[in-house]
């Protein structure tokens, strides 16, 4: 998985109803606690970067800054957004997943050769 897996998987939820976009629309539902995960786009200004992080740290809700608000604006299929929120639980996760796939795979990865190579060396003795 890559972060290029992400687009699609936005334009799903959005057809699935689980995406509020817009700075108002997802500023009302991190305040009501109805969003997993918000995505703020790179060329957001600092001041809606500043904001939001802040009000997804002190509602305990994870913030990725992803792509251009073109792109997810493209993804949702509107106009440029500057910031989106996913209101369902298993497509935050999957999108936090695929965004940090790398990390994830290589930890899971070198976990599982050492855990093989000890079962093969006990299994020998």
């Amino acid at each position: 998985m890559r972060p290029s897996d992400v687009p699609p998987l936005l334009g799903i939820a959005r057809k699935a109803g689980k995406v509020v976009a817009g700075q108002e629309a997802v500023e009302k539902a991190v305040l009501s606690k109805k969003v997993y995960l918000v995505i703020i786009a790179e060329d957001a200004s600092s001041n809606t970067k500043d904001k939001f992080t802040t009000i997804c740290k002190s509602r305990g809700i994870n913030c990725i800054i992803y792509g251009t608000s073109e792109v997810l604006g493209k993804c949702i299929g509107k106009p440029a957004r500057k910031i989106i929120g996913i209101t369902d639980k298993n497509f935050s996760k999957e999108i936090w997943k695929r965004l940090y796939a790398t990390k994830t795979t290589e930890v899971r990865n070198i976990v599982k050769s050492e855990s093989v190579r000890t079962s093969q060396k006990t299994g020998n003795i």
